[in-house]
């Protein structure tokens, strides 16, 4: 039988997992975005 501190490093390793791959697909959207708004800021310049 595993101890209450195993079992919780378990179960917090394993919420994190989902999480890093959301945090990762948020990053590539917002670098997206801020590619897109430069490209438009620069067309209103000239």
């Amino acid at each position: 039988m595993a101890s209450n501190s195993k079992k919780t490093k378990r179960i917090r390793h394993r919420k994190a997992a989902p999480n890093k791959r959301n945090l990762k697909a948020d990053q590539k959207r917002i670098q997206r975005n801020t590619e897109i708004l430069k490209e438009l800021a620069s067309k209103e310049e000239t």
